[in-house]
């Protein structure tokens, strides 16, 4: 008999353990959120999440460029309703998009951080329905 509670007890700890830990940064209309690669942001209507940092071709701090460079990061939406999707954002807005759409709600990549790539990101409301 005590194997067995010992049994139960080791399976429901490990069934803890499987439990996805990262629901989710509370994150509010017009407020930045700063995400590590694999976090996610838990928006009124979905979950983003910061899958990885793509390119980051930015210069190096105290290195005079030509070109400021450019970094890239790759979410993935998960909304409430409708189909997930990936896209990809840019830290130079010359270089591509730094702002996506996501349902109700606009996502704009703001800020990279080094040595960390922990990206920062301003969530709105979206400016037209």
């Amino acid at each position: 008999m005590p194997r067995i509670v010992v049994a139960l007890l080791l399976s429901s700890l490990l069934g803890a353990c499987a439990y996805p830990y990262n629901v989710g940064v509370k994150a509010t209309d017009g407020t930045t959120v700063a995400l590590m690669p694999g976090q996610s942001a838990s928006l009124a209507d979905g979950l983003l999440r910061y899958v990885r940092l793509a390119n980051d071709s930015r210069c190096k701090p105290d290195v005079q460029c030509v070109w400021a460079g450019d970094a890239v990061i790759e979410l993935h939406w998960v909304p409430a309703t409708g189909a997930p999707r990936d896209l990809s954002l840019h830290l130079n807005p010359q270089a591509g998009p730094s702002t996506a759409r996501l349902d109700t709600r606009e996502v704009t990549f703001t800020h990279l951080a080094r040595p960390q790539p922990q990206a920062s990101l301003r969530i709105d409301l979206a400016r037209d329905p």
